[in-house]
C-alpha cells in the first residue's frame, strides 16, 4: 500500500492516515462486534475478497491496529484488537452519531 501523508503534524490527519485505506473501518467494525476468525470477518464486512481482506489485516497488524494470535495446535489463527484500536471505538462511535 502506497501511503500519502497529509504532511500535517495535526493529530485527526494522522489518525485519517491510518483509518484512509478503503475497508479499514469496516474490518474494525467487525472485530469491535466480536468476530475473531478471518472468515467471520469476511462474512460480516461484505463485499470483500479474501485476499484484500488478508492484505488490510497484514497493513492493521503493521500499523497495530489488530493481533494475530496463532494456536498452532489447533492449527487457527484468531485476530484481535489491539490497545490502539480499543482506543478507537470511542471516536468512531461518536463519527458515527454525527454522521
Amino acid at each position: 500500500m502506497t501511503r500519502r501523508p497529509y504532511g500535517l503534524v495535526c493529530p485527526i490527519s494522522r489518525a485519517c492516515e491510518f483509518l484512509e485505506p478503503r475497508w479499514t473501518i469496516q474490518i474494525l467494525t467487525e472485530l469491535w462486534n466480536g468476530s475473531t476468525r478471518f472468515n467471520d470477518i469476511r462474512k460480516g464486512v461484505g463485499n470483500i475478497s479474501s485476499a484484500l481482506l488478508s492484505r488490510r489485516l497484514k497493513e492493521m497488524e503493521a500499523l497495530g491496529l489488530v493481533e494475530r494470535i496463532e494456536d498452532e495446535a489447533a492449527r487457527t489463527v484468531a485476530l484481535f484488537r489491539t490497545e490502539k484500536s480499543i482506543k478507537l471505538e470511542p471516536a468512531m462511535n461518536a463519527l458515527a452519531e454525527w454522521a
